[in-house]
């Protein structure tokens, strides 16, 4: 059974709508960028997030080298996605933006 709470909760929600097209917006930001610094992209369809083959077979090492440049990924491993990054795009654009940059520089050093 549903808590008391989360019945009221989902009661005042309803009806509810998200703004898709701020979350387009994003993911297409996130996509073309990554794809200017010489990424292949597929858009994801349907989510706040996208998986990003990683250049070298290790995702948790591709991780590892996005965070040296101030970049927070999830090993797609973690979500039975082995050899792929997780991105989450549910930031603000300037975020999006000042990535990158150090997505294209740990493209270079893995090439």
């Amino acid at each position: 059974n549903a808590p008391a709470l989360m019945q009221r909760v989902i009661a005042r929600v309803q009806g509810m709508k998200v703004d898709v097209e701020i979350y387009r917006r994003k993911r297409d930001l996130l996509c073309d960028g990554l794809a200017s610094v010489g990424y292949a992209v597929k858009k994801p369809e349907g989510a706040f997030y996208l998986f990003l083959k990683a250049p070298i077979g290790d995702d948790v090492a591709f991780a590892r080298a996005l965070q040296k440049q101030r970049i927070l990924t999830v090993p797609g491993s973690g979500f039975g996605g082995p050899g792929y990054i997780r991105i989450a795009y549910c930031v603000d654009d300037d975020t999006i933006r000042n990535a990158i940059a150090g997505f294209g520089e740990v493209l270079k050093e893995f090439k």
